[in-house]
């Protein structure tokens, strides 16, 4: 077949029609955000623990509990509080290593650091996820524990990572800041590790405009957890606070907050049902296009569908590749070329590279309790950095339709067919 003339060379492009915005549950907001919101301001009482049995926060956690099986939930002010929190609740300290992927956003490792902890940097696979055998590579004396992040949506491979963590008496502390109704294998993920952790920020699956949630199977965790968000806590909830206390912040989630994600929580179901079929019509449009190959995900039934891509022989390919599906008015991106400082790919984690501090000692880096010997650099997970290089992403959105969707397909063909 004759390869039609690319839009970026002069051709005519797929479509001229925008599509959809890509916000998830954010782009949903209405009447009854407005109403629940509207009815907390209202009763005048905005602090979760003076609502008692009427808190939108409580109710909340409630969601929370009874989606993942954990038995115990926590709101808290944001993803990155919700890392801190689950990080001390399982134990993590000064001088303890916690191995996560070069491809997460900042604050997974920004977390580490405020407890106190060291980020060890494993590759990535051609899931874009932890990859198991590098997590293994990286295990020393000083390793506390794993956190495989479920980057945008897509479930990391939990049943080998428990496996190691097992193994080598590891606790697991799972990143779902970008994976909030996501499971693996049929469990939610947040539920498979010791704790899991979300967020309810703006541009994630659903949101309370802030926010994020702690949940886990474990008392003692949650009430580390616990005390940890909230300096008073054992004096709010007594019975939830059995442990001795020790110093903690404010990571309270408002009133406000609850109500909204109570509300954007009930529609999460509707979102991922429809961005789970589109994605299965993507995958399936594209998948035998020649001189690309597919991005793999490690549980198909439990990706959230909101992303999906392939990989190219090459990076430069990969940025022409995405720079001519933008020309046919398919909205398409490459990840690592080099245009953007982006905080979610390790080499552009200034602080982490350079092991800058703000405290005037260096702490935590200049612990005793630390591998001196540690050294970052740009560089030192080559294999990330390469597939994030070669692949070309779609954010996917349950405002799409199969037109878009369509759209895409005939894209990605005409694109390949003249490139390739």
């Amino acid at each position: 077949m004759t390869a039609e003339k690319l839009a970026i060379d002069g051709g005519t492009p797929v479509t001229t029609e925008p599509f959809p915005s890509t916000a998830l549950g954010p782009g949903d907001i209405g009447e009854e955000e407005i109403a629940a919101v509207t009815e907390v301001l209202r009763s005048k009482c905005l602090f979760r623990f003076s609502a008692g049995d009427t808190s939108r926060c409580a109710a909340l956690e409630a969601k929370f509990r009874a989606f993942t099986g954990c038995d115990y939930a926590l709101a808290v002010g944001g993803g990155t509080a919700a890392l801190i929190c689950g990080l001390v609740g399982i134990g993590v300290g000064e001088g303890d290593e916690v191995i996560v992927p070069g491809l997460t956003y900042i604050a997974s490792a920004s977390a580490i650091l405020i407890c106190g902890g060291a980020p060890v940097i494993a590759e990535i696979d051609d899931s874009l996820t932890l990859d198991p055998a590098d997590v293994e590579r990286k295990i020393t004396p000083r390793t506390k524990a794993i956190m495989p992040v479920h980057m945008r949506g897509i479930p990391c491979k939990m049943d080998e990572i428990m496996e190691i963590a097992q193994r080598h008496h590891l606790l697991v502390i799972e990143d779902c800041a970008q994976a909030c109704g996501g499971l693996y294998r049929g469990t939610p993920l947040g539920s498979i590790g010791h704790v899991g952790c979300f967020s309810l920020q703006q541009f994630k699956v659903i949101t309370a405009g802030e926010g994020g949630m702690v949940v886990t199977r474990d008392r003692t965790v949650y009430e580390r957890a616990a005390v940890r968000h909230d300096s008073a806590m054992c004096f709010w909830k007594p019975q939830d606070t059995t442990i001795t206390p020790f110093a903690g912040e404010n990571f309270r989630m408002n009133e406000m907050e609850g109500a909204l994600g109570c509300v954007q929580f009930d529609r999460m179901a509707g979102i991922l049902q429809k961005t789970r079929r589109l994605k299965r019509r993507l995958v399936e449009g594209i998948k035998d296009v020649p001189g690309i190959t597919l991005h793999r995900s490690p549980c198909e039934e439990g990706d959230l569908g909101i992303s999906a891509g392939f990989f190219l022989p090459t990076s430069e390919m990969a940025k022409k590749f995405a720079e001519a599906l933008r020309a046919e008015g398919v909205p398409a991106a490459s990840v690592y070329d080099k245009g953007i400082p982006d905080r979610h790919i390790y080499c552009y984690w200034e602080y982490v590279m350079g092991k800058y501090s703000a405290d005037a000692s260096g702490w935590p880096w200049t612990s005793p309790k630390h591998d001196p010997t540690r050294v970052y650099s740009p560089d030192m997970c080559p294999r990330t950095l390469d597939l994030l290089g070669r692949v070309v992403v779609f954010t996917l959105s349950h405002r799409f339709e199969d037109q878009h969707i369509d759209w895409m397909i005939r894209a990605v063909h005409k694109v390949a067919r003249a490139l390739l």
